[in-house]
C-alpha cells in the first residue's frame, strides 16, 4: 500500500508493514503501536511497557512510498539491536 497521507489508516498500515518486516526477520515483540505528533511518527515496541522503545522517522519524508519499503528502509539497518532487544 502506498502511504499517501498522515492519517489513522495510513498508521495502521505502516505499522502492519513494519510489523510484518519484524516478523519475517524473526523478531516479535508483545507490543508495538504506530503514533503520530506534528508530522513525525513514532513506531513503539516491546515485551514489558516499562521498558518501551521507538523508532522516529518524519512522516512527511515517506508520503507517496509503498509501506513495506518504508519499513524496510528503516527497520533493516538496525534488525540486529531490535533482535538483541526482543530476546531479553
Amino acid at each position: 500500500m502506498k502511504f499517501s497521507t498522515i492519517d489513522h489508516s495510513n498508521l495502521d498500515e505502516l505499522c502492519i508493514a513494519f510489523e510484518s518486516c519484524l516478523t519475517q526477520n524473526q523478531i516479535s515483540f508483545k507490543y508495538v503501536d504506530m503514533t503520530e505528533e506534528d508530522g513525525i511518527i513514532s513506531f513503539i515496541f516491546c515485551n514489558n511497557p516499562e521498558y518501551a522503545r521507538s523508532v522516529e522517522l518524519d512522516g512527511k519524508q515517506f508520503i507517496g512510498l509503498d509501506t513495506d519499503y518504508i519499513a524496510n528502509e528503516i527497520l533493516v539497518p538496525i534488525l540486529p539491536r531490535l533482535k538483541e532487544f526482543a530476546d531479553e
